[in-house]
């Protein structure tokens, strides 16, 4: 199968939000507080199955709820595609990976600054932190090394709590700068505006 930038960026945000559901009427749904992520999906594939956006409260915010019905699970799971919360999670069966590496960051990364302390010296620096399974992230940090030509980082345990669920930290300025071309060179159909604003901001 050929795969389109499309494709693969609309794949990495199936993988990092979505979830199948057994029902009555069984569907696959994602769930985010950012409606231009279900914008995008029933735009790239042209839904023509049904589809439905509700809000629903969480927490702390609003939260968007997308329900496609009838969704051909085979979409994912040619891609080596496991549930959300599997115990080890595989990166998919990709050979390329920059708009799919794009739309999960922009699902499950923060970037803000922290204070490196050096000697008597203090400063502040970027902080790029991307959050997923550990199995999944021990695969993309090899594949940005890979990539973009950084070093590759040790996954961090994001909680005691679970075992399964891991933290990259990038922190060097140089590499964040390097990810950030890498990730959106110009002439882009998708990405997230506010993410990437907010990304060249912090550098």
């Amino acid at each position: 199968m050929q795969y389109t930038q499309i494709d693969l960026y609309v794949l990495g945000i199936l993988w990092s939000i979505g979830s199948p559901t057994e029902d009555r009427y069984p569907y696959f749904y994602l769930r985010h507080r950012d409606r231009y992520f279900f914008d995008v999906v029933r735009e790239a594939l042209n839904l023509n199955i049904p589809t439905s956006v509700f809000v629903r409260e969480s927490l702390t915010r609003l939260q968007y709820k997308l329900k496609v019905y009838n969704f051909d699970i085979s979409k994912l799971t040619q891609y080596g595609w496991q549930p959300r919360l599997s115990e080890q999670r595989n990166y998919p069966n990709i050979t390329e990976h920059v708009d799919f590496i794009r739309a999960y960051f922009e699902l499950h990364s923060a970037l803000d600054t922290t204070t490196i302390r050096k000697l008597s010296k203090e400063r502040t620096s970027p902080r790029l932190r991307i959050y997923g399974n550990q199995h999944f992230l021990g695969r993309l940090t090899e594949i940005l090394s890979e990539q973009v030509k950084i070093t590759p980082k040790c996954v961090q345990m994001a909680t005691r709590l679970s075992e399964s669920s891991g933290i990259l930290y990038y922190q060097s300025r140089l590499e964040l700068e390097k990810l950030l071309a890498y990730l959106y060179p110009p002439d882009l159909p998708y990405f997230h505006k506010e993410y990437y604003n907010h990304y060249r901001s912090m550098l």
